[in-house]
């Protein structure tokens, strides 16, 4: 009998951990943004994360989601990370004829005194085409937010439509060089001179370029482009127009899949990012800034950021980071500081903005500490009146990643999932809001 007990006490324990692990707490803070779901009107979803948000696989499932239920009012912000020579979303796909300077939020630099809205930030001197293509016909849209650097304000560019696609215009060349490092170059600086990647330069001169020494000669990769003119017999004008300060707004008079720019601004093209929208009354627009990398204290880094990001007028604030405190050194008080100046920056423009923190997933090298970490987060969404939802729990706690591994839905670096991985993290995130919304 006492065996039995036993037994007994033991399922309840794990049955109440896992429904406690299916829930979101604090629930009730998120109460506006429910209503707003079900109303006759547009709501705004922003999702800001680490490289677990990068690829899109979480937030791209997410975004099908809420807008196969609610509605499709926009694809919202992106950022064209082909490029800038990063991973990015499979639904649309980027181009330009010219080589960009590129940085995100994370990357020591002194090119760009300013990083926008996505948390990237492309820049260069040239007459460009900008090319952002949406391979989804349902995510068309009428109207674009171009953030673009203030310097650019009253400057001329032009939006054209194709017939052919810019890439087909475009060839890729490569070739070797050598590279002597000036005073105080960084790094990434280095990567972003010669349009190459970070795991390139690495892989050719090993761990000592990550710290350029003044007069060093390291090995680089230039990547360039091979544009051909014919491209421009291809394409018909929409209109010209003038960048304003910070963010430009665009109307289209029928919807589009395309958009292309062309600039030449004379202090230079600089972007932050771009927010697609449709003339819509109803449905959900998902924004999403994902930066690999990133942690609390990054997003902290450029005010222009969080003042772009926070006048985007958005019904939920979902954070999703963790992952990269939990490898790095920082302690309890200054992290959970940093949590609390992200939420207070954002509610400085509206107090009442609900916000859901998801605390990281499992991963193999640091689980003890993820789990740390994780418990600050809890104890940070308490003491600013925001959601928790622990998604380490929610999808299997200690030792999943693990598991995930065996499934063949993580990958084999310990860290990151898989696609397969990603969007059963999304099924829970989906799982805990559709129930509070539908009620």
């Amino acid at each position: 009998m006492k065996f039995s007990l036993t037994i007994l006490s033991a399922a309840f324990i794990a049955f109440s951990l896992s429904a406690r692990a299916q829930t979101i707490e604090n629930e009730m803070v998120l109460k506006p943004f429910f209503e707003k779901l079900t109303k006759n009107q547009v709501t705004q979803i922003l999702f800001i994360g680490d490289s677990h948000i990068q690829a899109d696989h979480l937030t791209g499932y997410l975004r099908k989601k809420f807008q196969d239920q609610y509605g499709n009012a926009g694809r919202g912000l992106v950022f064209p990370y082909q490029v800038a020579n990063t991973n990015g979303a499979e639904d649309f796909s980027s181009a330009s004829n010219q080589a960009w300077e590129t940085f995100r939020l994370v990357h020591e630099q002194k090119l760009f005194p300013e990083i926008g809205v996505a948390g990237f930030v492309i820049g260069n001197q040239e007459e460009s085409f900008l090319e952002i293509s949406f391979k989804n016909p349902e995510d068309s849209f009428e109207k674009v937010v171009i953030y673009n650097n203030a310097q650019m304000n009253e400057g001329s560019f032009s939006l054209y439509n194709e017939r052919q696609p810019l890439k087909d215009f475009v060839q890729k060349k490569t070739e070797r060089l050598n590279h002597t490092a000036s005073a105080n170059q960084t790094f990434h600086e280095i990567v972003s001179k010669y349009n190459t990647t970070t795991t390139k330069l690495r892989a050719m001169n090993g761990e000592k370029i990550l710290k350029p020494k003044e007069g060093a000669v390291y090995k680089v990769e230039r990547n360039f482009l091979n544009y051909n003119p014919d491209f421009e017999q291809n394409i018909d004008e929409i209109g010209s127009y003038k960048f304003a300060s910070s963010k430009t707004e665009i109307d289209f008079k029928k919807p589009q899949n395309v958009f292309l720019i062309k600039t030449n601004h004379p202090d230079g093209n600089t972007f932050y990012g771009f927010q697609f929208l449709k003339n819509v009354n109803k449905g959900v627009v998902f924004n999403t800034v994902g930066v690999n990398g990133a942690t609390y204290s990054d997003f902290l880094k450029y005010p222009l950021q969080l003042q772009q990001l926070s006048k985007m007028k958005s019904d939920i604030l979902i954070i999703a980071l963790g992952t990269n405190e939990a490898f790095g050194k920082v302690e309890k008080e200054e992290f959970q500081k940093n949590v609390t100046d992200v939420i207070s920056k954002f509610r400085n423009e509206n107090p009442n903005l609900p916000v859901l923190l998801i605390g990281p997933p499992d991963n193999s090298p640091r689980e003890g500490r993820t789990i740390e970490v994780i418990s600050w987060i809890q104890e940070s969404a308490g003491q600013n009146n925001v959601a928790f939802f622990n998604l380490f729990e929610a999808t299997g706690g200690k030792g999943s990643f693990k598991k995930a591994q065996a499934r063949k839905e993580a990958s084999g670096d310990g860290v990151h999932y898989l696609k397969p991985g990603y969007e059963k993290q999304a099924e829970a995130i989906w799982k805990v809001i559709k129930k509070p919304a539908e009620n």
